[in-house]
């Protein structure tokens, strides 16, 4: 059996029971570095994670029969892995995914704005359809080093437009830092770690 756990924002205070439960019965641990950093001390089987998916898919394949956890930062079907593993091997081992809280839930909380009509985007390893994400009033964006909240502006100003920024770094860590500004008064700098949620004015 293959479950496919999310394991929250990052703080492990936020990993739900369930998903403590199916960790402590599993075999086999699949995740990447921080992902089984945030458990703690684990005495499991413990394949990391590459950029060479492949592998990981034939490993899941060649232990078909133990009971296999992969480690999913936030929900595993926001932007996540599961995405990836129901396309290459369904129908090949039994699947089941948990949910799990993600950063995106987790950020709207925490600045206490309801998530009713949010358009869901990312400029994580990819690069996004700005005309398109910004025929939305309400956004949420999960970055990367490449593409972050200044850049997001740089967009959004590019087409005479302005949106409130509610920007969240390092969310749920004891380094977690929240921001209030808009695409207008933003600063240049380093974004650690960051989502933004994005409001039209």
């Amino acid at each position: 059996m293959l479950y496919i756990v999310g394991i929250g924002p990052g703080n492990n205070k936020y990993i739900t029971e369930v998903a403590k439960e199916i960790i402590d019965n599993s075999e086999i641990i699949i995740a990447g570095k921080r992902n089984i950093e945030a458990l703690g001390n684990i005495e499991k089987e413990i394949f990391y994670i590459s950029s060479n998916l492949n592998e990981m898919k034939n490993y899941i394949l060649n232990n078909a029969q133990k009971n296999i956890v992969v480690l999913a930062s936030g929900d595993p079907l926001i932007y996540g892995i599961a995405s990836y593993i129901n396309r290459e091997l369904e129908g090949k081992i039994d699947i089941k995914i948990i949910a799990g809280i993600s950063s995106i839930q987790y950020a709207f909380s925490a600045f206490a704005i309801d998530m009713n009509d949010v358009y869901i985007s990312s400029s994580h390893g990819r690069e996004p359809d700005y005309d398109f994400i910004l025929m939305h009033k309400k956004i949420a964006m999960v970055t990367d080093k490449n593409i972050g909240p200044y850049e997001i502006a740089q967009e959004i100003k590019n087409r005479n437009m302005l949106y409130d920024m509610y920007i969240g770094e390092n969310l749920s860590y004891p380094n977690e830092r929240l921001e209030i500004t808009n695409s207008n008064d933003i600063k240049n700098r380093d974004y650690k770690m960051s989502l933004v949620i994005l409001i039209k004015k």
